[in-house]
């Protein structure tokens, strides 16, 4: 077992200007054990207006790369490459720089609203504060945007809402003040970490429509974190599938669906229930486990729970053009019926 060198790769994608262009990112972490690799080589770019999901199991770097972005990884972690957002290296800017676009131009929804949320305030400061910093708006102008945004938002009694502390909220509310928060400086780039979790389906529905809507009123480019193929159906033009930190799959989401190229992502769509299928169908788990960042196997470092691998799986996969506008990760050219 050894660590594998990961080749900076680049995507070639449309010729439009990308508002967000990632290059050649990875992540580390230092820890006691050693050093883990948690993102590595990442290349993606995202236009006005598209929505890009990233999937992937637990642990497979989602997260990571979403915290690298926005500039708020922990603090025994390290993030190298390039984030151009309009031209600009986000990895190179001081604090300062980064809180000038953070909330303003780039606005991040968490994964879990009950934590984001500070319970020491008021929906109402928490909100208004933004505006303050963001727009110099006076306090009653940016009382009346909030009041505004929590109706795009589909909250009733918004006064009410203002005047409350996030444990007098249901989830769902909260996930709802979250986006409305990430949306009061009208941003260009939303990141989205597991908007939906912990919310029924009722609720989850109502949050992917929200965010239909305020991308196409604002031209608002969504890059959606999610484990949820679900979701990922019903809001995202294109996917990255990524494993153990790593490119495995890029393609529109309808190709994704239908002819997955990857054994990982022909996995992860095999275990989520569909309608068109009949009712008894059986759901395929991926069998194992992730492997270890701290010490990743040599070759493709889905093999060991891949059943289609073979001898040339040993080495290390090149990201490849795939059909039509995907990439893929793999030696097999195209996955036996």
């Amino acid at each position: 077992m050894g660590t594998t060198k990961v080749v900076p790769e680049v995507i070639v994608k449309p010729a439009s200007k990308p508002l967000l262009e990632v290059k050649d990112l990875n992540v580390r972490f230092s820890t006691p054990e050693g050093e883990v690799h948690a993102v590595n080589s990442l290349d993606f770019s995202i236009s006005a207006g598209e929505v890009m999901a990233i999937v992937g199991e637990s642990g497979s770097g989602k997260t990571q790369t979403s915290l690298a972005i926005m500039g708020l990884l922990a603090e025994n972690g390290m993030a190298t490459g390039n984030v151009f957002y309009h031209g600009h290296d986000l990895l190179a800017m001081d604090r300062n720089q980064l809180n000038n676009i953070r909330g303003s131009e780039i606005a991040m929804i968490f994964q879990d609203p009950g934590a984001s949320l500070n319970p020491y305030l008021t929906i109402g400061t928490q909100m208004t504060e933004v505006l303050v910093r963001h727009r110099g708006m006076n306090q009653a102008t940016a009382n009346e945007r909030a009041c505004e945004m929590l109706h795009q938002v589909r909250l009733t009694d918004v006064d009410q809402r203002l005047r409350q502390y996030p444990h007098e909220l249901s989830g769902g509310m909260q996930q709802r003040i979250m986006i409305a928060m990430g949306l009061l400086c009208r941003p260009r780039l939303l990141i989205a970490d597991e908007p939906t979790t912990a919310l029924d389906v009722t609720v989850q529905a109502d949050i992917i429509q929200l965010m239909m809507d305020l991308r196409r009123q604002y031209d608002t480019a969504i890059l959606l974190i999610t484990h949820d193929l679900g979701v990922v159906a019903g809001l995202a033009d294109t996917v990255a599938v990524i494993y153990a930190g790593q490119m495995m799959e890029y393609a529109p989401v309808r190709d994704l669906y239908y002819r997955p190229q990857h054994p990982y992502s022909h996995g992860l769509v095999n275990s989520v229930p569909r309608l068109d299928q009949r009712g008894d169908q059986v759901l395929r788990a991926i069998p194992g486990n992730p492997p270890n960042l701290l010490d990743m196997p040599s070759g493709c470092p889905f093999r060991d729970r891949c059943e289609f691998a073979y001898s040339d799986c040993t080495a290390y996969p090149l990201l490849r053009t795939g059909r039509q506008d995907s990439l893929v990760r793999c030696h097999l050219d195209g996955l036996p019926e």
